[in-house]
């Protein structure tokens, strides 16, 4: 149980909100373990923090784009990951000291109730200790300058008795004091809003004349639409406030784009209606290539669509493999993916179907599927199509992605590819 009195809030007006919603107006408020607390105001998180911390546990935080973990113990913050970025933001920020690692943990196999990064993190603490800390203080201060740029919270506490934490803890109020005071900063950009936001390139000849003819292939590679403001800080090694500050600049000449959140709840929803659906776009007449995309599995439409927009695609989608063939004609995509096992057609059948549209004769296809057996890769000769299989195991995700890139490098390219 944690208690919020009003000395600890400050605010005459602060309202929580739990699973069965009440205006708590001028009272204390009062928030059980496990509780749910939504629709609360950044003022009331940082409240429930700076209580929540005096014990031991993880703090679940949600927003419309984002969730995280926060470690809480003795009045500091330990870790904060986000979800489904941790792994990637870690071995980034490692490398970015030194470190660089052959293998990563079996992250999957985590813990309940347990920040997942947790036993790696402590791991490499204890042969880096200095290393470590730079990175947790690095990751911990953009995930709280995160938190400040977002309105409207949910969040849930878990107290944990049996977690022996070895890691430093960082004293909340000077944590917060530095992201209130960057977030300040922020807001007087006109184009730039969160530093989770990624940057599309628009104008390659103009930025070419900016930053010169040494730093210009790195700035076009992380300027396709598929890294973070954060991560372009990391890759030139400055400051995550002056590169903001820059790409604000390049935004309002029109050189790069910087495209909005995408919103966390419309992904998780993506593929239930069966029809087609475009991503946000950095504008609605833009020239880079359509990818469009048949698979009866939601999860691999989510991720087909956060790859390939990030990448700087137009995406379109459907899990309707019966309707399939209308939707592509009257999207007129570059290239097609088609999953192969899918109730109504299969993807054969539908290749078949394609095919016998006069406008899709010589549209590219490409085959999808979890079975990277001989046949299917046959057959799919025999069909005038390309093949690629689905990584079934983690390890076989990055090289999925690099046989994914360097095909539509191939069959179709972005304006930005032949720069970079």
């Amino acid at each position: 149980m944690i208690y919020l009195s009003q000395e600890v809030l400050s605010q005459p007006d602060a309202i929580a909100m739990s699973s069965t919603p009440q205006n708590l107006g001028n009272s204390p408020i009062t928030v059980a373990d496990n509780q749910v607390v939504s629709d609360a105001t950044l003022h009331i998180l940082l409240a429930a923090m700076r209580v929540m911390s005096r014990s031991v546990g993880i703090l679940h935080i949600e927003t419309a784009y984002h969730r995280w973990q926060v470690l809480l113990k003795g009045g500091g913050l330990v870790l904060i990951e986000e979800e489904g970025q941790i792994i990637s933001t870690l071995v980034r920020k490692y490398a970015g000291k030194g470190l660089q690692f052959s293998r990563i943990p079996d992250w999957e196999k985590k813990q309940a109730n347990r920040p997942f990064c947790f036993p790696f993190v402590t791991q490499v603490y204890r042969r880096y200790p200095d290393h470590t800390k730079q990175v947790l203080r690095e990751i911990i201060l953009e995930s709280l300058l995160a938190l400040h740029l977002e309105d409207k919270f949910s969040f849930v506490w878990q107290p944990i008795n049996d977690l022996a934490i070895d890691l430093p803890s960082l004293q909340l109020a000077l944590l917060e004091g530095n992201a209130s005071g960057e977030a300040k900063q922020w807001q007087q950009f006109q184009c730039v809003k969160h530093p989770y936001q990624q940057v599309q390139l628009l104008d390659a000849a103009n930025l070419l004349a900016r930053v010169g003819n040494d730093n210009f292939p790195l700035f076009a590679k992380v300027t396709t639409g598929q890294h973070r403001i954060s991560e372009i800080a990391d890759s030139f090694k400055q400051p995550l406030f002056r590169t903001a500050l820059l790409l604000d600049k390049l935004a309002q000449k029109k050189i790069v784009s910087i495209l909005p959140l995408a919103d966390r709840q419309s992904a998780e929803k993506l593929g239930e209606s069966g029809g087609i659906n475009l991503p946000s776009a950095p504008n609605a007449g833009s020239l880079e290539p359509k990818i469009f995309v048949v698979d009866d599995s939601p999860v691999l439409l989510r991720q087909f669509r956060q790859l390939l927009s990030g990448w700087g695609y137009q995406v379109s989608l459907t899990d309707n493999s019966e309707q399939a063939t209308d939707l592509i004609v009257a999207y007129e995509p570059n290239v097609v993916f088609i999953d192969i096992n899918m109730p109504g057609l299969s993807g054969f059948e539908l290749i078949k179907q394609i095919r016998r549209q006069p406008q899709l004769a010589s549209l590219p296809l490409v085959l999808v599927t979890a079975e990277n057996s001989m046949t299917n890769s046959f057959r799919a000769r025999w069909a005038s199509c390309r093949f690629i299989a689905k990584p079934r195991t983690s390890d076989e995700t990055e090289k999925f992605r690099d046989e994914l890139r360097a095909m539509l490098r191939e069959v179709a390219p972005l304006s930005t590819d032949s720069l970079v």
